[in-house]
């Protein structure tokens, strides 16, 4: 009897091991199909350098020259960094092939591939050796691991901070934003499809394209406080049959207090939600112009237009800053230059999505604006 016990026993375990595996291997096929689905490489090459993402150098070498056959570049042949040739007619692909033999993938955007091919010919000529083993963005700048040689080093940091001034998704003048915890660099126009925007009527809001019906909402919440006492993050949970989109996720709705809106949103939820109207959503009740860009956008100290603090604002982040009437001049007029060249005003009385303070003072005047460095 103990006997038939331990086969019984031994043969659940080999079928729960057998079972594991099964899993196991379903789960890698689903993901490399994922992969494959997400990062799309056809027979049909157009050799567009965008296609080729840098999950490809996990792939098979035939897969790497299928996506070459079609592109037209100097090192098209090159089969060794010995081999590799930098000159002025390199382009992209010749970047994707230098991270290929030094077998590192290239992950920044294509939009930074112009002055990161710049970097390498800079490097080629002060005596690089061609390794480099890595590429990416990190902390809304270019990251080039490679030569420790002081020389070289400098001139890798001085193109760090050059990319800090390139527009991660279409290379022209950009700065770096944040948005949902990450850092990046994006011009005005690019940032502002990232932001999203809320627009609210009487049966219901609008977000990012999706409209809300106020009747299908269960609850409301905050979370992510930052260090000044502000929420980051709104969520908002529907019913259970409310029909789901790219942004509301198993019937939440998450919402940042990036988006163009969101004042005016907590202002209207404080007054007609009852179970939202605390202490920290009252304080959205009371709205001011904003002494930068003129709009009326001022929420706790800080405005959604053009997203600066008031001076008052930014002396109770940095406390020991000098609190003068000069002081407080100069941090108005060097922000509202930096609001103007970063294209805010335009943009903004293109989409004209606050309203303008008539009494609007403008502190600086045309030479100071054209002498202004924005970064």
């Amino acid at each position: 009897m103990v006997f038939l016990i331990l086969i019984i026993i031994s043969f659940i375990f080999i079928a729960i091991a057998v079972s594991k595996e099964m899993s196991k291997n379903e789960h890698k096929e689903e993901d490399e199909n994922l992969m494959d689905d997400f990062y799309p490489i056809t027979e049909n090459n157009t050799a567009e350098i965008d296609r080729l993402p840098y999950q490809i150098y996990y792939k098979e070498k035939s897969q790497k020259e299928d996506f070459y056959k079609d592109a037209d570049f100097v090192n098209k042949n090159c089969e060794s960094l010995d081999d590799f040739i930098i000159n002025d007619d390199i382009n992209a692909f010749d970047l994707r092939k230098l991270a290929d033999l030094n077998s590192i993938g290239l992950q920044i955007s294509k939009a930074w591939y112009p002055l990161t091919i710049e970097l390498i010919k800079k490097l080629h000529d002060n005596g690089w050796d061609k390794r480099v083993y890595c590429i990416k963005s990190k902390y809304a700048s270019l990251e080039f691991y490679a030569s420790n040689e002081d020389h070289l080093r400098e001139i890798i940091r001085d193109y760090g901070y050059r990319s800090q001034t390139v527009c991660e998704t279409c290379g022209e003048n950009g700065e770096m934003r944040s948005y949902s915890g990450w850092d990046y660099i994006d011009c005005r126009k690019h940032y502002l499809e990232k932001r999203g925007k809320i627009t609210i009527d009487s049966e219901g809001f609008c977000y990012n394209g999706f409209y809300y019906y106020w009747n299908t909402i269960t609850d409301r919440s905050f979370e992510d406080l930052d260090f000044n006492g502000k929420y980051r993050i709104l969520i908002i949970e529907f019913k259970k049959d409310t029909a789901e989109n790219e942004d509301l996720i198993y019937g939440k709705l998450y919402i940042s207090k990036n988006a163009i809106g969101f004042g005016n949103f907590l202002s209207y939820l404080s007054k007609n939600f009852f179970r939202l109207a605390n202490s920290y959503v009252t304080k959205f009740e009371n709205v001011e112009f904003c002494e930068i860009c003129g709009y009326k956008a001022v929420y706790l100290d800080e405005c959604e237009c053009c997203e600066n603090y008031t001076r008052e604002g930014y002396l109770k982040t940095w406390r020991n800053e000098e609190n003068s009437e000069e002081k407080k001049f100069q941090y108005i007029k060097d922000r509202q230059i930096s609001w103007i060249k970063d294209e805010g005003e335009i943009y903004e009385t293109k989409q004209k999505n606050y309203i303008k303070n008539p009494d609007y003072k403008v502190l600086f005047n045309e030479e100071e604006l054209n002498k202004w460095d924005l970064n």
